[in-house]
């Protein structure tokens, strides 16, 4: 699992909490198109997912679903009833306890990452993924985590928002990987890559040490397999030639140095791979649509607080 790992350690999906509300009677909201992945988690009652073009998906208490690409979506207490904004829906109801018997208890969230070095794997999953993770104690790390979730976001105390966020970043890597756990390799997608000995072995050195000069020789010696048998194996799988996904992985890579250091570009170029920090540039703007300069720049607005 070691392509996994730092598949994950790379990604490092930041979750967020939308809306935490306990609510009887008839509600419901829209959630618009994102880049994001959102979940929605019911702790009691149940609730309705209903996206175009499919038929509804009921949730029960103890079940979580997962939209990996962000499609729009709306989630109501019925299988027909009717929605608002999510907006609207916040202004109204998040925070709100129903002392209702009947109510229902619905966290929801998104976990923000890099779409394009997340892509292989968020193509991999279906549009929508439920999961019965269980409300006891005990049932597995994935039924704890949301235990604990939902008891930090409905109890104020001090170091919420910290706790949140780690057990939203752990709640990401139990659900991958229980996702990766059930895969069957006949599922020829990038979680049965990730569990083929052949081609995990190549993406975790790919993974590991984007800034060698892989040919596809030496990438099929790692997987142990023939050049061409390597080549067709991984397209099928992971689907996009291997180069196409090391050069993902590279600009994946230094967008986060991009972001969170102030190495310059010739030494970013360096450590993913480029000889001079022109081709790099070429080949980041090839993938970003920007150029390095300006995807730092428009980082670091980002993280600039508001000032009133």
């Amino acid at each position: 699992m070691h392509a996994l790992n730092s598949w994950l350690k790379a990604v490092r999906a930041d979750g967020l909490v939308l809306a935490r509300t306990r609510m009887a009677g008839p509600w419901g909201f829209a959630v618009q198109p994102s880049d994001a992945v959102v979940f929605h988690f019911v702790a009691e009652g149940r609730a309705f997912i209903r996206r175009p073009d499919t038929e509804s998906m009921e949730l029960r208490a103890g079940e979580l679903v997962l939209l990996p690409r962000g499609d729009a979506h709306e989630v109501v207490h019925s299988a027909r009833g009717k929605t608002t904004s999510l907006e609207a829906f916040l202004a109204r109801r998040d925070g709100v306890v129903d002392r209702d018997p009947k109510a229902v208890t619905l966290i929801c969230g998104q976990f923000n990452m890099d779409q394009q070095l997340a892509l292989p794997a968020l193509r991999a999953l279906p549009q929508a993924v439920s999961l019965r993770a269980g409300v006891e104690p005990g049932c597995s790390p994935l039924s704890d985590t949301l235990r604990m979730l939902r008891n930090e976001v409905e109890t104020p105390n001090f170091g919420n928002q910290i706790v949140v966020r780690n057990l939203l970043s752990s709640l990401f890597v139990y659900f991958m990987r229980d996702w990766a756990d059930t895969t069957l390799p006949e599922a020829n997608d990038w979680f049965s890559a990730v569990r083929s000995p052949h081609m995990a072995r190549a993406l975790a050195r790919m993974h590991e040490a984007p800034e060698r000069a892989w040919t596809l020789e030496q990438l099929a010696q790692e997987a142990g397999l023939s050049r061409a048998a390597f080549a067709r194996n991984f397209s099928a799988s992971v689907g996009e030639p291997p180069h196409s996904y090391l050069t993902r992985w590279r600009m994946g890579v230094a967008a986060r140095l991009l972001q969170e250091t102030s190495l310059r570009l010739t030494e970013i170029a360096s450590r993913v791979g480029y000889r001079s920090e022109f081709s790099f540039s070429r080949a980041f703007k090839a993938a970003r649509g920007i150029s390095p300069i300006q995807y730092r720049r428009e980082a670091a607005n980002r993280a600039e607080p508001v000032r009133g």
